[in-house]
């Protein structure tokens, strides 16, 4: 019985080892909003997306892409989000996660809970200010440093166009 007491005693410091390891990281998010289209024929997205893009031509049937947003979420374990306006169609965006943890030992695993977007636009109607959701993706993943995920797509409540997450995680020492 004493046996099995310390055995879960040195389990038990183990586990939080690793736990104050990951607690002060900072975490820096890559993020890339996309907009899939069912027109057009050439993808206006920087070059370093272009493999994620073959992909995504491999995937979808949509004829074009184009970088919508990209921005930069830096937090920590715990809690963490932006928000913003998309350049050109006054489109308003709120991101972030719940809880975000890194596996202690290389090469580093970011465990993502809650992790959401919505995508929304305000109008006047009959005088009064209403919000629509446009479009939205809530999910929870695991992700190794610096790896490039399309995290996932939604379609567009303003015609047959998608948006599709991309993420890029990058743990900062």
């Amino acid at each position: 019985m004493k046996r099995l007491f310390w055995i879960l005693v040195a389990s038990a410091a183990v586990v939080l080892a690793q736990d104050k390891q990951t607690v002060g990281t900072n975490i820096e998010l890559t993020v890339y909003l996309i907009a899939g289209s069912a027109q057009g024929t050439a993808d206006e997205v920087p070059q370093d997306l272009e493999p994620t893009m073959k992909q995504l031509h491999s995937v979808f049937a949509y004829k074009s892409y184009k970088l919508s947003e990209s921005f930069i979420l830096r937090g920590r374990a715990g809690r963490a989000n932006t928000e913003g306006i998309v350049p050109g169609n006054g489109l308003h965006y709120r991101f972030g996660y719940n809880v975000l943890r890194v596996s202690g030992d290389p090469p580093r695993a970011v465990h993502i809970d809650g992790l959401n977007l919505m995508l929304t636009r305000t109008s006047i109607r009959a005088g009064k200010e209403e919000t629509e959701t446009i479009a939205s993706i809530y999910t929870d993943l695991d992700v190794r440093d610096g790896q490039k995920t399309v995290v996932g797509k939604s379609s567009l409540n303003i015609g047959g166009d998608a948006l599709i997450l991309v993420i890029v995680p990058k743990v900062i020492e």
